[in-house]
């Protein structure tokens, strides 16, 4: 079961999960000011507990859309760069 939600996450596209973290962020963040404004017990372990918790998937998910970007740009130079034959020859196109 992990591992089919591992790569159902895996498989989403950088900008939604980039949307997704936000979210969460700022979901986090008013759980937070809340704990800050109303100081009592259940605010605060809200904040504690749930809001890390948010703010920890938030930045994994973050992380997550950095590193699929870097490998799309990477796939993107390796492709650009081809082989083209010229006669007997194969010249090598680098941009």
């Amino acid at each position: 079961m992990i591992k089919r939600i591992v790569r159902r996450i895996i498989r989403v596209q950088p900008t939604t999960l980039l949307r997704a973290a936000s979210m969460l962020t700022l979901v986090a963040l008013a759980m937070m000011v809340w704990s800050m404004l109303d100081p009592t017990p259940l605010p605060v372990m809200l904040a504690m507990s749930v809001a890390q918790a948010f703010g920890t998937l938030a930045f994994s998910m973050y992380g997550l859309a950095v590193f699929k970007d870097l490998r799309r740009i990477r796939r993107e130079r390796r492709d650009s760069s081809q082989q083209i034959p010229i006669g007997d020859k194969i010249v090598e196109t680098k941009t």
